[in-house]
């Protein structure tokens, strides 16, 4: 068994010993939920995901959606897959700024926390706050999704509201022993941290003619495979970085979302590498599989129980 013991181990306070395993790779966080990856050399962990600085204005992991017009339903390169190729920056004078392939950039100013939110539904019917960011947003996101001049509205979070999840997962929860109220992100599917371990990325691609990156999975946290098995990750407890610490509450179960080319926004039409990962590394424990079905794992979601700063290079522990 790897380092760090079965998955489902009770231990409910920080470890004071840890071991060495690996260093972080990469860093990726996604301002826009579904949008394409910032790769950062830094960033500081916070409850709610990562958070980056540039040009002295702070970028937060999924803190912006695209969702419908008509019922705010929630918008993802699922069933939008040039979502994937929108990129979000700051520009030299502190404007949120969004760019994609022939169209003009869209520079946006942030809405007004007061302003009345709209309630936007995502993952599994879930309902969350969403403050609007206007008609000129809507306009051009509209245009490059739909190629209409309405029906898509762009939301950013409303810093008030926090989500249940417990209520939205009740499956899970009964599952799933170590995840937890507090594990829940803004608008990520489930928590605010996804590790993968660059090992796994390449006993996959041992199983497929197309090797894939692991930008299909969508990583917040690469750390370096070299010493590692592949999917070891899954049996780690608890995990330090820099000045962060996480607790693993669940394997990542993955979706159609991973069979989106990462670069052209394009979806496969072999289901790859998706096919290929619930054939070769599925959920194993009964109770998962209860709460979700035989579905395939790459990576794992942390939940935070230390804020601090990581940076690529870091040292990653284990206990």
């Amino acid at each position: 068994m790897s380092p760090g013991g079965q998955y489902g181990s009770q231990k409910t306070s920080i470890p004071k010993n840890w071991t060495p395993v690996t260093k972080v790779k990469q860093l990726f966080v996604y301002p826009l939920k579904s949008g394409r990856r910032r790769e950062v050399a830094k960033a500081q962990c916070t409850e709610r995901g990562l958070v980056f600085t540039e040009n002295n204005v702070e970028l937060k992991d999924r803190y912006f959606i695209v969702y419908g017009e008509g019922h705010h339903e929630f918008k993802t390169a699922r069933t939008n897959p040039k979502l994937i190729q929108i990129q979000t920056n700051i520009n030299t004078t502190g404007d949120v700024v969004f760019t994609a392939p022939n169209q003009t950039p869209l520079i946006v100013n942030l809405p007004d926390p007061k302003n009345k939110p709209a309630i936007v539904t995502i993952h599994q019917k879930a309902p969350v706050e969403s403050l609007d960011c206007g008609d000129e947003a809507s306009a051009w996101f509209s245009h490059y999704l739909l190629e209409k001049p309405s029906g898509a509205r762009l939301g950013y979070y409303r810093p008030q509201f926090k989500r249940n999840i417990k209520k939205q997962f009740p499956k899970l929860f009964d599952g799933y022993n170590k995840l937890r109220i507090d594990s829940v992100g803004i608008y990520s599917d489930l928590t605010s941290y996804l590790l993968i371990n660059e090992a796994s990325m390449d006993t996959l691609n041992s199983n497929l003619e197309e090797p894939v990156s692991h930008n299909n999975f969508r990583p917040n946290i690469l750390v370096d495979g070299k010493n590692l098995e592949g999917y070891t990750e899954e049996n780690w407890d608890w995990v330090r970085v820099g000045d962060a610490i996480f607790k693993n509450v669940k394997p990542c179960t993955r979706c159609i979302l991973t069979t989106v080319d990462p670069e052209r926004g394009v979806l496969s039409k072999q289901r790859e590498p998706l096919k290929t990962l619930e054939r070769t590394n599925q959920l194993k424990q009964q109770a998962h599989i209860s709460a979700e079905g035989k579905k395939g794992v790459m990576g794992i979601h942390l939940e935070l129980w230390k804020p601090g700063e990581i940076r690529i290079g870091d040292e990653v522990f284990i206990a």
